[in-house]
């Protein structure tokens, strides 16, 4: 027991990001102090979110966002508050309606042009909002640089931190998902069909939620160009050389290959031809496929080689290869988050006006800027239990130092207690795989909103206990809203999408539909479709793959390209209604498709289809 709890508060790469977030946010803290600085929250802040990413190329691209998203912002706010601020709900509703075309937009985007328009929805959160409480037209243009300037400090006090406790190797993710793959394929062909199922379902999700780590890392890495170029490649090449894997184990398995064959290929690199003194050692009885078979393995052999080489291992002129992750959006997403962040902020905006609610700009910041990381980040919704959890971490936290320690008067012990709870709040944010990763995350954020950042102790209690309600209430008015108008989900989405696709890909001219990467399409919805178990969408795509590989690289007369292409009717969700495909399809496997692989892919997919 004590080793496990030794090993669980002793993780290096923990240790690592701990020290380096404590040493950002804590530097920002002690040179703002010195200057006296009035941006001292916003660079603590943005100190923090630089450092939550984790990587150098993640860094780069988040300041660079951030940076353009708080221009962009305050700029608005500049241009909308010469003619509007002379009344609080016009103003107000200018912001809001800034707000929501934001969120809107990064909705629509994905990436970090997506978290740049976050980013303006926070800026006119942060700076709007507390305008309108105090209309100061004389100091317009001060505020709005203030919260530049605090922006690019932060930014500063994080690189400065990375430089004094550099990021792991840039290459770290990559490197862990070849390694993934390597293991993938060396457990793949020696298990049974149903641990092989669960071997393929891993790794592809794996991959597809790794893709934005490694890009960040690749363009953060030291490398040149052509470097950077080449790690992207290996990155590819190791998710279709797991695709690689699975098709030729699904051919292996129809031959009925036993676990003795397959490790037998695997000790010679499959550089081995199967001919009838194996097939008989191994008693395989399904000998028509064995030439497709000895074609395919020959092939992995050589990719094998160049895989291991780290050289390029495939030719991604290909459509046929997987070369990109995406991300699934459309306009019911996006009508669906402006609408939701409207109505939040102007019930919260009838509470601070008319009500009178004092505390009440507070909870229209943190409902702006929550709203915004959720349009950010599809799915992030689902943590509105978490963040709102985080209220009760960081209040506490933000009371000790406010009102136990502070008042003792000693600068050097709220650095130490400070220091420790963000060290600990950093520390099991890397740590935790689970939702209290979210919580860690929220807190490391909130408590600087929360705690006195000058060097005086305040003992405004009651102002205090106001901001944490402000804040809570600001996140129950926006869970509320998930409940008046629902959040539509990517699997959806995806649903809807591939509907079109279907459409799109038989409509198309041969040339465009050679440019249709289906491969890219399944590993970007393959997470999502099996996190809700919806097997049919996941086949449909494999048959349009499939499907698309024997038009694009077959020789076909016109009639069997359209008998082919009559599968793809109005009817493609009910397969098998289709009684002249079928039987073409059936002539298919008894014959061409025991000495092609791409036929045997098509008229297998199609029967894993139809069994359904």
């Amino acid at each position: 027991m004590l080793t496990t709890i030794t090993r669980q508060w002793t993780q290096p790469e923990s240790v690592m990001f701990a020290l380096r977030f404590c040493l950002g946010v804590f530097l920002t803290w002690g040179v703002s102090l010195l200057l006296d600085s009035s941006a001292t929250g916003t660079s603590m802040a943005t100190a923090a979110i630089i450092q939550i990413t984790g990587s150098r190329g993640a860094s780069i691209k988040k300041s660079a966002a951030r940076i353009m998203g708080t221009l962009i912002g305050g700029a608005y706010v500049l241009f909308v508050a010469s003619a509007s601020l002379i009344d609080s709900w016009l103003f107000n509703s200018f912001i809001i309606l800034g707000i929501v075309t934001s969120l809107g937009i990064a909705s629509y985007f994905h990436g970090r042009v997506s978290y740049m328009f976050a980013v303006v929805g926070i800026t006119l959160a942060l700076v709007g909002f507390p305008l309108a409480a105090e209309p100061d037209m004389a100091n317009l243009f001060d505020h709005v640089q203030l919260r530049c300037i605090g922006i690019t400090f932060g930014i500063l006090m994080a690189m400065v931190a990375a430089m004094i406790i550099p990021f792991a190797d840039d290459q770290h993710e990559l490197y862990s998902v070849k390694a993934y793959t390597e293991n993938f394929l060396s457990k793949l062909f020696v298990s049974d069909e149903s641990k092989a199922t669960k071997l393929t379902r891993a790794f592809l999700v794996f991959v597809s939620k790794k893709w934005q780590l490694v890009d960040d890392e690749i363009y953060g890495s030291a490398g040149d160009k052509e470097d950077k170029l080449t790690s992207r490649t290996a990155f590819y090449d190791s998710i279709n050389m797991g695709i690689r894997g699975i098709e030729l184990k699904k051919l292996g398995e129809t031959i009925g290959l036993p676990k003795k064959a397959w490790q037998k290929l695997i000790d010679v690199g499959f550089d081995l031809n199967i001919d009838a003194e194996a097939l008989t050692e191994w008693q395989v009885e399904d000998t028509e496929l064995v030439t497709v078979f000895n074609q395919e393995i020959a092939l992995f052999a050589t990719q094998l080689i160049q895989f291991h080489k780290i050289s390029p291992t495939f030719d991604y002129a290909n459509k046929e290869y997987a070369n990109d992750i995406g991300r699934f959006t459309d306009g019911y997403v996006v009508i669906n988050n402006m609408l939701r962040g409207a109505i939040a902020l102007f019930i919260l905006s009838f509470m601070w006006i008319e009500l009178q609610w004092s505390s009440g700009m507070s909870a229209m910041i943190m409902a702006g800027m929550v709203m915004s990381v959720y349009a950010a980040n599809p799915g992030a919704e689902k943590a509105q239990g978490p963040n709102l959890y985080a209220q009760f971490v960081a209040g506490p936290f933000a009371f000790i130092v406010n009102f136990v320690v502070m008042p003792i008067g000693s600068p050097w012990i709220v650095a130490v207690v400070s220091f420790i709870g963000v060290y600990l709040l950093a520390y099991w944010f890397w740590q935790s795989k689970s939702l209290f990763k979210v919580v860690c995350m929220v807190s490391l954020f909130s408590w600087t909103s929360l705690v006195s950042l000058s060097s005086a102790p305040s003992y405004d209690f009651a102002n205090f206990l106001n901001s944490i309600i402000a804040n809570i209430t600001g996140l129950l008015v926006l869970w509320g809203t998930f409940y008046l108008i629902p959040a539509r989900s990517t699997e959806e989405v995806i649903k809807k999408e591939l509907k079109q696709f279907v459409i799109r890909f038989k409509n198309t001219s041969v040339d465009q539909r050679k440019a249709l990467n289906i491969s890219n399409w399944i590993l970007s919805s393959y997470a999502y479709l099996t996190n809700v178990s919806d097997l049919v969408s996941i086949r449909r795509l494999l048959y349009l793959k499939a499907l698309q590989n024997v038009i694009n690289n077959e020789v076909l007369d016109k009639g069997d390209k359209d008998i082919l292409l009559s599968s793809i009717n109005q009817d493609f969700f009910k397969f098998g209604s289709n009684k002249e495909f079928s039987e073409f399809i059936n002539v298919k496997s008894q014959t061409i498709a025991n000495s092609n692989f791409r036929w045997f892919m098509l008229c297998d997919r199609y029967k894993s289809l139809t069994s359904m």
